[in-house]
């Protein structure tokens, strides 16, 4: 609301809280367009109600703990007009609270590097930062309601498919919040896990991805996620992702186990100090 732009079209999502949520949308009501607190399917249905309702151009959605930086909403603007119809993207900085430890610079968004991620080079995406055409947004119906992780990934993907261009700013447009409770951190091993699915289920893809290459990233993400659920305590989870990695492909899966083994062996030999996304020191491991 402190942005300063003239045609703002602010509408509030809220699933039936029960927190002071509503209290707080009151007051500013007066500067919203439109909102609601009512049950719904999560957060994908939440946005496509918000789709729905919307009547601007430019679109985009920002959860209740991220924010937006003064002046993003009219970089915005001005790059509309000068490439109007358009798909565009800012940097974005991750922070916590011992303040802003990464800044995702929004850079190389083409559509090979959306699907073939795991060979994208010098690649920048966050969707806070990311406004699209609602029109376009419309015509692949929203976001996916039964993707409630990647589903912001699996829209960008639709969205180029569609022919549409990237305008990339150099300019920092919104701020990213990890806490404890956000579904990046407590449901991490969910993100890792859903893109590929995902992704190998869209039909037409004009990307060649064979299916041995589905299936060998699919298992280097489960031997990630393996790995994770065995250093938080979960060793009988981690075996039996270990056991679904070697199903799914066990090249992919030997592959990723060999080269963290080799990383492991090689920080051993060089110990490295690094900052952590806590702000403190630690030794990479």
């Amino acid at each position: 609301l402190l942005q300063g732009y003239p045609n703002l079209e602010y509408a509030v999502i809220d699933g039936g809280s029960t927190d002071n949520s509503i209290e707080i949308i009151k007051k500013y009501s007066e500067h919203i367009d439109f909102w609601v607190s009512e049950k719904d399917r999560g957060q994908s249905h939440a946005i496509n109600k918000g789709v729905a309702r919307s009547t601007g151009e430019i679109f985009n959605w920002i959860n209740s703990d991220d924010l937006l930086l003064p002046g993003a909403l009219r970089a915005v603007a001005e790059a509309w007009i000068r490439r109007p119809d358009s798909i565009i993207a800012g940097h974005t900085e991750l922070f916590n609270d011992a303040g802003t430890f990464e800044v995702i610079k929004a850079r190389s968004q083409t559509l090979i590097n959306f699907v073939r991620f795991w060979e994208a080079q010098d690649f920048g995406w966050c969707q806070q930062a990311t406004f699209v055409p609602l029109k376009d947004l419309r015509a692949i119906d929203g976001v996916r309601e039964d993707l409630h992780y990647c589903m912001d990934y699996y829209m960008m993907v639709k969205l180029l498919m569609r022919g549409l261009p990237v305008s990339h700013l150099d300019q920092t447009l919104s701020r990213f919040r990890f806490h404890s409770l956000s579904k990046t951190v407590a449901l991490k091993e969910d993100f890792r896990l859903q893109r590929v699915p995902a992704l190998r289920g869209i039909e037409n893809l004009p990307v060649a991805v064979q299916d041995w290459e589905w299936d060998a990233e699919q298992a280097r993400r489960l031997v990630d996620v393996a790995r994770h659920a065995w250093r938080n305590g979960g060793h009988l989870r981690g075996m039996r992702l270990l056991g679904r990695a070697f199903e799914t492909s066990p090249v992919g899966a030997f592959n990723e186990i060999r080269r963290r083994l080799k990383d492991k062996l090689r920080s051993q030999r060089t110990p490295q100090t690094l900052p952590s996304k806590s702000g403190e020191t630690v030794l990479q491991d």
